[in-house]
């Protein structure tokens, strides 16, 4: 049984990119003020990356004390063994285990979304955002 699940991780990593940009956004000192031109929205400036180093410990921490309902919202699409319960508290530690370690390079070098399962992903985090897990 491998809970170390590419697609877990890769959820995971979903729902922090889309966190760390909607607060970009939310933030933005442009999109405040009401301002047209991009070159005064700082949603706009910043990279992925950038965005990620700014909002990564915020989105963390928000994001750890839901692994369980994060976990619940896409339990169907995991591997399991014959044991949910035990699944899920491997996967829920699995989790923490790679958030408390990650950091903004990690999680954007990691490269744990790539072409091959980011249609999957995607439409896990699509699911988790309509549901809003604390």
């Amino acid at each position: 049984m491998d809970y170390y699940s590419d697609i877990w991780i890769g959820y995971l990593t979903g729902i922090v990119f889309n966190r760390c940009v909607k607060l970009s956004l939310q933030r933005c000192p442009g999109c405040i003020a009401k301002l047209k031109s991009p070159v005064l929205h700082q949603h706009e400036q910043n990279s992925l990356l950038q965005k990620i180093a700014i909002y990564f410990n915020e989105v963390r921490g928000l994001m750890l004390p839901s692994l369980d309902q994060l976990y619940d919202i896409i339990a169907k699409q995991l591997p399991h063994s014959d044991d949910p319960l035990k699944d899920k508290d491997i996967y829920c530690q699995n989790g923490i285990f790679f958030l408390t370690s990650a950091n903004p390079d990690s999680i954007y070098w990691g490269r744990y979304i790539d072409e091959f399962n980011d249609a999957m992903i995607n439409s896990m985090v699509d699911i988790a955002l309509k549901k809003k897990p604390k």
